[in-house]
């Protein structure tokens, strides 16, 4: 009799010893052929371990959005295979080159799948639906992140018992064809219940599993189906009244630059919808982030352009319940600031000095979701005095929709409804005021054009992203963060999907997303390669040379 193997995490037990959910020593449950998973409890273990498989992924992640941006590159000091990477220059034997690392997550998806019993039903409830859901859309997923890192992959979906041998027989689909495909595979589960068990070793479950609205809003997105995308992200927006929260900002107190208020850390995990995590026994597996990071020797730093771009931003000033802008200063504060004496706020990146006088600048937003380790170290980062290692990575904030919804918006033709995501906030205040946005872009009547529900008690509950970083001041500007007067509705589109792509880059930096972000929008124009490599050109020194390289298409994926 055959026997098959799905992976769990150790320590996992049912009901008990729930805190080591996350550690990721597994041992091996053995299920006879044929055998069905036909209770929630069984579902458990199976999707735990799936998620421990699932954690492998989370620095290529980074890495695989990231080092081909515009935001991040890799110093002298990282590994080969890393610098390769970001040089677009990867050869065969790259450790970023195995596909083994996917295919272990899939086939595994694959065997729960088989076994799953959803034909049980409590009443008219099918129990076993939304473990079933779950783990299809991990695995869908999982195939999306290859195919964003190598353009083509073999789509399997059944369990196969010797990967390496038999993948070879199936058909290689296309990034495109992979979207399609997916879409296909998860739009008939729309409204299954989200997976949720509560909370584990300190962190919630229900954020470990795919949210499918958004996912399959990105792949619409990508496919340039504006008008599904957007939906989609309105829908789970709405659903679960997620806002840009003002709290989330980071601001000068003073028009004089002494002090600054940096609460935008907070929004890495507050905001956080779907995230692999990690245990919080610094003895079991975490990605190496923070130390490639933030590190007196780094093999990863936020790119010159990048920091340079983000300085010249204008800032706008206004007191608190001020209704003038009291002053015009620079720099985006998502990135860092620097008071008038010098003084450094780390925020995404900023300078630090360890065990010396010498000034470090470092990427800063991993440590905002580490574990620390008082009195620990790191033997391979020995001048920071402490023990500091990733606990959750997040790949899906609140951000993402609302920017993802601004570009959807702003590609059906409705450019100053989608600017008024990043200045002004959606509520019905903001598209109500005609100066705001155009009456004819909601006159239409869609879902995606109700935003009652974000302004309660009198109070604004939904802000612009860009004021984040931008300043209090942001919303009474006139003349200068505005689309201005375009020859055409085309042009306002350009203008503000320009825009849009500068504030993901605020907003979400060194999150794992600028690949996708900049792949989507040269879709949206017709220029892939083109656009992307316009921007991530002025990261290298020789950016002509970088841009002549880089618009040729297949360079871009691992081969």
């Amino acid at each position: 009799m055959k026997r098959y193997t799905l992976y769990l995490l150790a320590g996992l037990l049912l009901l008990t010893s729930c805190e080591d959910v996350f550690d990721t020593d597994s041992i091996s449950v053995v299920i006879d052929n044929g055998a069905r998973i036909g209770h929630p409890g069984d579902s458990l273990y199976s999707a735990m371990g799936i998620l421990a498989q699932f954690q492998r992924l989370g620095e290529r992640y980074v890495f695989m959005g990231e080092l081909r941006g515009d935001l991040m590159t890799a110093t002298s000091a990282a590994a080969k295979d890393l610098q390769d990477v970001a040089d677009f220059a990867v050869e065969e034997g790259n450790a970023y080159a195995d596909r083994m690392d996917y295919y272990a997550v899939i086939n595994n998806c694959n065997f729960a799948l088989e076994r799953i019993d959803t034909a049980i039903v409590d009443y008219q409830t099918k129990v076993m639906l939304p473990e079933y859901v779950a783990i299809r859309a991990l695995r869908d997923w999982t195939y999306w992140q290859m195919a964003l890192t190598f353009g083509r992959v073999r789509y399997v979906d059944r369990p196969l018992l010797s990967l390496e041998s038999t993948l070879a027989d199936y058909p290689a689909k296309t990034i495109d064809e992979l979207a399609a495909l997916i879409i296909d595979d998860l739009t008939p589960y729309l409204g299954t219940r989200h997976l949720d068990y509560g909370a584990v070793d300190g962190l919630q479950t229900r954020t470990l599993f795919v949210p499918l609205e958004p996912f399959l809003a990105d792949l619409h997105l990508y496919l340039n189906h504006y008008a599904e995308a957007a939906r989609l992200y309105y829908d789970y927006i709405y659903a679960h009244r997620l806002i840009i929260s003002e709290g989330y900002s980071n601001d000068w107190t003073t028009n004089t630059r002494t002090e600054a208020s940096m609460n935008h850390s907070a929004s890495y995990t507050g905001e956080m919808l779907f995230q692999m995590a990690y245990s919080s026994d610094a003895r079991e597996y975490h990605p190496s982030l923070i130390r490639l990071a933030y590190n007196t020797v780094p093999g990863i730093a936020p790119a010159a352009s990048f920091v340079n771009e983000m300085a010249e931003r204008m800032y706008f000033f206004t007191p608190v319940n001020g209704q003038t802008i009291g002053a015009y200063l620079l720099s985006d504060l998502r990135g860092q600031a620097v008071n008038r004496s010098g003084r450094n706020f780390p925020a995404a990146y900023g300078w630090f000095s360890f065990q010396s006088d010498e000034q470090h600048l470092l990427i800063n937003k991993f440590n905002y979701a580490a574990a620390n380790v008082v009195g620990g170290y790191d033997p391979d980062n020995e001048a920071v005095a402490s023990l500091s290692f990733t606990r959750q990575l997040p790949l899906l904030r609140t951000p993402h929709l609302y920017l993802r919804l601004a570009e959807a918006l702003n590609r059906l033709g409705k450019p100053s409804l989608a600017f008024a995501v990043l200045k002004y906030g959606l509520t019905d205040e903001t598209l109500a005021d005609p100066q705001k946005v155009a009456p004819r872009e909601i006159e239409t009547g869609e879902s995606y054009v109700n935003f009652s529900w974000a302004h309660a008690n009198g109070s604004n509950q939904n802000v612009g992203t860009a004021r984040r970083g931008l300043g209090r001041g942001l919303p009474f500007d006139k003349e200068n963060y505005i689309i201005g007067e375009q020859p055409s509705l085309q042009d306002s589109i350009l203008v503000v999907e320009d825009m849009i792509v500068d504030e993901m880059a605020a907003e979400t930096a060194f999150e794992g997303n600028r690949f996708f972000d900049l792949l989507r929008v040269a879709r949206h124009r017709d220029q892939w390669p083109a656009y992307a490599a316009k921007r991530v050109s002025r990261r290298f020194k020789d950016a002509q040379g970088a841009f002549s390289r880089l618009n040729d298409a297949e360079i871009w994926w691992i081969k």
